[in-house]
């Protein structure tokens, strides 16, 4: 609302209000004001003012569009963020974002000015995460170099989008211009060829859904959730092949639901092989029979994994199964995850080349599946040293 205040030349004073900063301090603007001449009526110089008044306004809008990067502050643009990334960000990773942005970045950087944030504040947040903060866990020692770039990378993200926004003039975030930590190469898990072999024969005594659910996390190497998100309509047996659509998630207290798969890459079409073919039209008839039996107790949703009414399977369920599945046959546990692992590694110790792996795993980068090659190497070097045991030999 303006505030209009006469001066003693004749002209006016007037004051808009623009509400307060970050730190609640009042902001207004004013501006003079003069009549197209002397002695108007009343009518008439309310109506040059009222005029004057809306131009002013929207003059201050646009103003205010420029002007607001020189003052916001980090705290207050982190509102932004968030409402943007709402929509953006898979479920399952916008309260991750969330819980950084509030607990960690805020404290950080909450009363700083968005174009006074540099990259060497940035690099003191990751001296600060490696050798200074606690870990979540309590264990001794300090947070790894991946959760020290995932934390990161939120902040990294807030600062691009500023950029894109034109709150800051650079992305001062850039990868290039930052020093991570070295980080160690992750280690595979994954089961031999004999405990493959074990799990394969183990599994011809287990009801036809752990059988399924073996088989085809092994023999296709995909996520978890996508496994459970998979629909009859997205395997074509006679092809040979399936399809990947979607994943699966379950928010805390409520049911599980769908979301798109982890990236573009995600969404593929492989091939499967007959013995899984045979197993999935064995497990479709059985499916079949028990919709049958539960009538319209039965929920039609497509679902190939689901629930015992027909509602998609919760995500969680197969590794329990799986966890299950391995204590009762004495096999050494790893997780279902373990399973992609196995996966990606047979193929690979098999001569199935890596861009082919690659794209039957979804991966987005090449380079995130170089850790199946290492682990690989590995292998090779714990064979390497066998020969030097057998040798009597040292190893130099």
């Amino acid at each position: 609302m303006a505030n209009i205040t006469p001066k003693s030349n004749g002209t006016y004073l007037i004051r808009i209000s623009c509400g307060s900063d970050a730190a609640g301090k009042p902001i207004s603007k004013s501006k003079i004001f003069k009549p197209s001449k002397p002695n108007l009526s009343y009518q008439k110089l309310n109506k040059e003012i009222d005029t004057f008044v809306k131009a002013f306004e929207e003059e201050i809008e646009l103003y205010g569009i420029q002007e607001r990067p020189d003052r916001i502050r980090f705290a207050e643009f982190c509102e932004k963020y968030l409402e943007v990334k709402k929509s953006t960000l898979a479920p399952t990773t916008y309260p991750f974002y969330e819980n950084v942005v509030k607990e960690m970045l805020i404290p950080k950087f909450g009363t700083m000015r968005m174009r006074d944030i540099r990259t060497h504040h940035i690099q003191q947040f990751i001296q600060y995460l490696y050798s200074e903060k606690p870990r979540g866990d309590g264990a001794e020692g300090h947070i790894a170099p991946s959760t020290v770039k995932r934390y990161t990378t939120v902040l990294r993200s807030i600062l691009t989008l500023a950029y894109k926004m034109e709150y800051i003039d650079e992305d001062v975030g850039i990868s290039r211009r930052i020093e991570f930590p070295k980080a160690d190469t992750p280690e595979v898990e994954a089961f031999t060829m004999e405990e493959v072999t074990e799990i394969l024969q183990a599994t011809g005594s287990e009801p036809i859904h752990i059988r399924t659910l073996v088989e085809m996390a092994l023999f296709t190497g995909l996520r978890r959730g996508e496994i459970v998100g998979l629909k009859w309509d997205d395997v074509d047996l006679d092809m040979q092949i399936l399809s990947v659509k979607r994943s699966i998630y379950k928010p805390k207290n409520e049911k599980a639901l769908e979301k798109a798969p982890k990236s573009q890459c995600s969404i593929r079409t492989i091939a499967i092989p007959e013995r899984l073919c045979n197993t999935l039209r064995e497990y479709k008839e059985h499916q079949e029979r028990h919709a049958s039996f539960l009538g319209n107790a039965w929920q039609n949703l497509g679902y190939i994994f689901t629930e015992e009414d027909g509602y998609v399977m919760n995500p969680h369920t197969p590794t329990k199964q799986f966890s299950k599945f391995l204590k009762r046959h004495n096999i050494r546990h790893l997780k279902f995850h373990g399973l992609r692992h196995t996966s990606a590694t047979m193929l690979l110790a098999n001569g199935c080349d890596i861009k082919t792996v690659s794209v039957r795993l979804g991966h987005s980068d090449i380079e995130t599946t170089n850790i199946y090659v290492h682990a690989l190497q590995s292998v090779d070097r714990k064979a390497a040293s066998t020969f030097d045991k057998m040798l009597n030999t040292e190893v130099i």
